[in-house]
């Protein structure tokens, strides 16, 4: 009888042991996007933006087995200098959501997906697989491409 109630026991506490694990490791990251304020501030090796920036609303997500998700809405320009420009995305095509993670030696962009259509009213969606290495404080940016180039931070997690 003992041997059955210390099994039983046993099991239970792994069992417990499982679902607690997957409840604190099934997502690594997730959490609102906030806009660039174009006040040169760089994540990582990431680049700020070079203009003031808006989100009516973005979510981003980070699994451990490297499936990420971000969605943005509205994300376009604000900032007056940019005249006639101010309420749109200005020439910024499309977005990439990419990985930062903090090592000894700083921090840096560990995976990037391919780049999405940002719409003309600042709307997007990314969907990919990522292989993500060991990461540290993971922090998830898009960012801008810009003539045919993949550039700064238009929006990131955690800021």
């Amino acid at each position: 009888m003992y041997k059955v109630l210390v099994a039983t026991l046993i099991m239970i506490g792994l069992v417990g042991c499982a679902e607690i694990q997957k409840m604190t490791h099934e997502k690594e990251i997730e959490g609102n996007l906030v806009a660039c304020p174009a006040n040169n501030t760089s994540i990582g090796d990431v680049p700020s933006c070079g203009k003031v920036w808006k989100l009516g609303w973005g979510y981003a997500e980070l699994k451990d087995n490297g499936n990420i998700e971000a969605e943005v809405k509205g994300l376009v320009l604000n900032d007056a200098s940019t005249g006639a420009a101010n309420g749109t995305p200005d020439g910024v095509d499309g977005v990439a959501a990419a990985v930062i993670c903090h090592t000894p030696s700083g921090a840096a962009v560990a995976a990037q997906t391919d780049v999405v259509a940002l719409s003309k009213e600042g709307d997007a969606k990314v969907k990919a697989h990522v292989n993500l290495p060991s990461c540290i404080a993971p922090v998830i940016v898009l960012r801008e491409r810009y003539e045919g180039k993949v550039g700064g931070w238009l929006a990131a997690t955690g800021m």
